[in-house]
């Protein structure tokens, strides 16, 4: 295995040198191989590591990572999560299971000649700053089939995802609840399976996004009573008929099964309680997503924060290392990079799409550039920005509603907009190019998009049990005028 220094390329879009760099893209999910594309596409020579036997992360056949619970179809259109440069197959619809989702990100990999670039069986064990003279360098060591490797890149590009290590909250009376009865369990949805291993059970559901939804939808019918605990509620309300009851943050489990909530609402900060209708409460299923966890880095050598916690800083932009000086008096390195880490992605390809294009441009750049005062300056200050917007809640870094950008920048939209055109400032949008990224049309194709995704949000289920009718719709866009309809009449 080799490793010249980055090698100088010359590409016609721009009178600037730039750089080729071998770059180690670890994950080869929908993240990494969407990388290992817009790598290529930049003059880089990219590796993919993937621990598993295909490309498709938690979403492959045998995925090393069983994260993916029976039955689950997606909760966002084909139209929203395809890249513009590939649709999935007329005949899936709108929304698609797990496998459908897996052969997409295969059909990718091979449409875009990723496949070749992937090292399989590869577990990553550790990555860190190397030795070298010049530009940071990093030292990437991997196993296959037991045998050790390792190997010296120019950059590093993690995109393992963010669903390996649950999150998981201590609950009000968790202590005395669990004491109250052997039998009670406290699991994770990374743990969730299949309904039926509820049947008859009072469950407690904990958490009201994506997976807190659609755990407490499966449930319904099934165990004998649901509670869901978010934070959109406000006072504990039952719904009988429904054997159903929504609950308030701050509500208390009881050493008899029951549950207190703060009378009014409020967080359980010491208000009156009331007890809870409903039966005593027998299991409970925390869907309260992950933290994040990258076992193969150190955190005190590259300059990080992040084990155990929901969100990973320094970076600028979600995206790239933003200068914590390095032990030793190592220079900052942002040749380590991230793509993936937000939350809430509205359109998980483009997203990943436009994150790549902006890294692989900038990792273009030469080394003064790349590493320089001025560049260094602007990444801290960013960051700095959003520690700002934050306040205390840090597990808020990674919401790209939270701006450290300025007025009219608070959404994932207008993430991916100033990520395209900070790309298109170094490599100009070409009427000939083979990407969307490079044509006039990206921004009015981008729009197209987020409408389909606001249609779809309108009609997404008001209380976490309820029916997922908005599943049932059909989507069809015809691209080239920007134009789409819904077909609603099975929702």
């Amino acid at each position: 295995m080799c490793s010249a220094a980055a090698a100088v390329l010359s590409v016609a879009t721009t009178s600037a040198p730039r750089l080729s760099r071998r770059v180690a893209v670890i994950g080869g999910g929908s993240a990494g191989v969407v990388t290992a594309r817009f790598l290529k596409r930049a003059g880089h020579d990219a590796t993919i590591f993937e621990s598993g036997s295909t490309v498709g992360g938690v979403w492959a056949d045998n995925p090393t990572n069983d994260v993916v619970y029976k039955g689950l179809h997606t909760n966002l259109p084909t139209v929203v999560m395809q890249s513009p440069d590939l649709d999935f197959a007329s005949s899936v619809p709108s929304y698609i299971t797990k496998e459908m989702l897996g052969q997409y990100i295969e059909a990718y990999g091979r449409e875009f000649g990723l496949l070749q670039l992937a090292t399989f069986g590869a577990t990553v064990t550790r990555v860190a700053p190397a030795a070298s003279e010049g530009a940071p360098r990093w030292t990437v060591e991997w196993t296959v089939d037991d045998v050790a490797h390792s190997d010296v890149f120019d950059a590093v590009v993690v995109a393992t995802g963010h669903y390996n290590k649950p999150y998981m909250p201590s609950l009000p009376g968790e202590e005395n609840w669990l004491a109250g009865d052997a039998a009670r369990r406290i699991t994770h949805s990374l743990h969730y399976d299949d309904p039926d291993d509820f049947r008859g059970q009072s469950v407690l559901v904990v958490g009201g996004r994506s997976s807190g939804v659609d755990i407490a939808r499966m449930l319904y019918g099934v165990a004998e009573w649901v509670y869901v605990l978010e934070k959109k509620c406000t006072s504990a309300t039952t719904h009988a008929a429904e054997a159903v009851t929504h609950v308030p943050l701050g509500t208390r489990l009881c050493r008899n099964g029951r549950l207190a909530a703060p009378r009014g609402g409020g967080g359980g900060g010491g208000e009156e309680e009331e007890e809870v209708e409903g039966p005593p409460v027998t299991k409970v299923v925390l869907a309260t997503g992950y933290v994040y966890s990258f076992p193969f880095l150190d955190e005190t050598a590259c300059g990080l924060t992040f084990e155990g916690e929901r969100f990973v800083t320094p970076l600028y932009q979600h995206l790239m290392h933003a200068a914590r000086p390095f032990p030793g008096g190592h220079a900052a390195r942002p040749t380590l990079g991230f793509v993936g880490i937000p939350l809430a992605v509205p359109c998980p390809i483009p997203f990943f799409e436009c994150q790549a294009a902006f890294l692989a441009e900038q990792w273009a750049k030469p080394d003064a550039a790349l590493h320089g005062a001025e560049a260094t300056a602007r990444r801290q200050a960013w960051v700095a920005a959003m520690r700002d917007a934050v306040g205390s809640r840090d597990q808020d870094l990674h919401y790209t509603s939270t701006s450290a950008r300025g007025p009219g920048t608070t959404s994932a939209w207008a993430y991916m907009r100033e990520l395209l055109r900070a790309t298109h400032a170094t490599r100009p949008v070409d009427e000939a190019g083979d990407c969307w990224l490079e044509r006039p049309s990206w921004e009015a194709r981008l729009t197209t998009v987020e409408a389909v995704y606001a249609d779809r949000g309108a009609r997404y289920p008001k209380l976490p049990w309820e029916d997922d009718a908005y599943r049932r719709c059909e989507y069809t866009v015809d691209w080239a005028s920007g134009t789409w309809s819904v077909d609603a009449s099975r929702c």
